[in-house]
């Protein structure tokens, strides 16, 4: 067998495998209801900084193409803040279909390191605190990633604590057992 019809099953495969597991019916018909406005991808802050812009994941899954989508950054710097979603003129839950795709992602180990321990690192970042506390996201994700990196990051950390854009941790929220009940449910 070609290496190419190999390639082509494991792709078919597996997305025949993400269709029954990771989405109902209904989701895919939401999906493939979209028109590719770009109405998503305009209002997601950090779309410039990705491989993919929401738009294009919408399409990737739609057209079947879970490879990319599953390796795609997009879905590990979106921050669920739900512009995209509540912007989309047809409904489409996109910020739930990256929170899905990240998850199947990290279950099916096709992501890469860094996009992982991000992912990890934010997720106890917030279960912690109840909110993220930026300087100790990235000083944890540093170590786990590239030690070294801090070096480079102490004149920025300096500036940002000039210009007071950079503090101390607020205090903790205290109702936090709701939320570890959610991420414990939705893992």
């Amino acid at each position: 067998m070609s290496a190419i019809s190999t390639e082509t099953e494991a792709s078919t495969s597996l997305s025949a495998s993400w269709e029954s597991s990771l989405f109902s019916f209904k989701d895919l018909r939401l999906l493939r209801r979209c028109i590719q406005c770009g109405t998503c991808s305009g209002s997601c802050g950090v779309a410039p900084l990705a491989d993919y812009t929401p738009r294009m994941i919408v399409n990737l899954v739609a057209r079947g193409d879970m490879k990319s989508a599953l390796q795609s950054s997009m879905i590990f710097l979106c921050t669920n803040c739900l512009a995209c979603s509540t912007r989309c003129p047809r409904g489409i839950p996109v910020a739930d279909l990256m929170m899905k795709l990240r998850n199947l992602s990290i279950s099916s180990h096709l992501a890469n390191v860094e996009n992982e321990a991000s992912s990890k690192e934010f997720l106890k970042n917030v279960l912690k605190r109840g909110r993220v506390y930026e300087p100790e996201l990235m000083i944890r994700f540093a170590m786990r990633t590239s030690p070294l990196s801090l070096v480079g990051l102490r004149n920025i950390a300096f500036t940002l604590l000039q210009k007071g854009k950079l503090g101390l941790p607020s205090k903790s929220r205290t109702d936090l057992e709701d939320l570890r009940a959610k991420v414990e449910e939705g893992e």
